[in-house]
């Protein structure tokens, strides 16, 4: 226990931009005739490239696909676990862009890993407040996601923009992000109110609420759950950059 409070603390001491993986910037591009797969909720793979995406407020609902055997492949999202994509030039510039709306994002944002990121990864999720409505939603913490997923809320709230001479400083940053917890249907974490949602997600482990400030902050969300992890014994099989 002792071993695993000392974890908490290191990552929880120094936040998630030193020793872990944070979330990732999310994309909003595509072009046709990228290299994709998808898996089946029968669990079938099918490679190929993209032909078309269909998008209902920035979530996928339907994805056609042209096979290796030139097949035509259509999917609704609720036929579909996961759809993955190698990201082009454009969609990485894109991406940049969208994530340099104002100074402060500029020093957060890990260029890098956006230019070096191989595939993007949409999962099919239940919909926050909806009965028996689905849609893709693009996974922002592959690979420490084995109990907690966090998805782009495209959708969701921002920050305003603040300008000094005209130059945006702050604002355009995510204030809300969908979240599943060991397959449950997808609920919106807001900043403005985070503790509410640490304690309903980690509530099972309380040396991680013991270790925690009074005030949770949202900016440690993938900390906190780099920790959870750490308590629940998780191996991890994928890491992208190290920030």
């Amino acid at each position: 226990m002792q071993k695993l409070k000392l974890t908490i603390i290191i990552f929880l001491g120094f936040g998630a931009s030193a020793l872990a993986q944070d979330f990732l910037a999310p994309y909003s591009s595509f072009i046709g005739n990228n290299t994709s797969y998808v898996i089946t909720q029968a669990g079938d793979s099918i490679a190929g490239t993209l032909r078309s995406v269909s998008q209902d407020n920035g979530i996928i609902k339907r994805i056609v696909l042209l096979g290796e055997n030139k097949q035509v492949h259509k999917f609704g999202a609720e036929e579909l676990r996961r759809f993955a994509i190698k990201p082009d030039d454009f969609a990485k510039i894109d991406a940049i862009s969208d994530n340099s709306f104002s100074i402060r994002q500029m020093t957060k944002t890990d260029y890098h890993e956006i230019i070096q990121r191989e595939w993007l990864i949409y999962e099919t999720q239940q919909l926050p407040r909806k009965k028996n409505k689905f849609g893709m939603l693009q996974l922002l913490n592959p690979g420490f996601d084995q109990h907690i997923k966090v998805y782009h809320h495209p959708f969701g709230s921002k920050s305003m923009p603040v300008k000094l001479a005209g130059i945006r400083v702050i604002g355009g940053e995510d204030r809300t992000l969908l979240v599943v917890k060991n397959g449950q249907q997808a609920q919106i974490v807001r900043k403005v109110s985070y503790d509410k949602s640490f304690t309903e997600l980690f509530s099972d482990e309380l040396e991680l609420m013991n270790e925690v400030d009074r005030k949770p902050k949202f900016k440690n969300f993938a900390a906190h759950i780099f920790a959870y992890n750490d308590l629940k014994g998780t191996v991890y099989y994928y890491t992208t950059s190290i920030k």
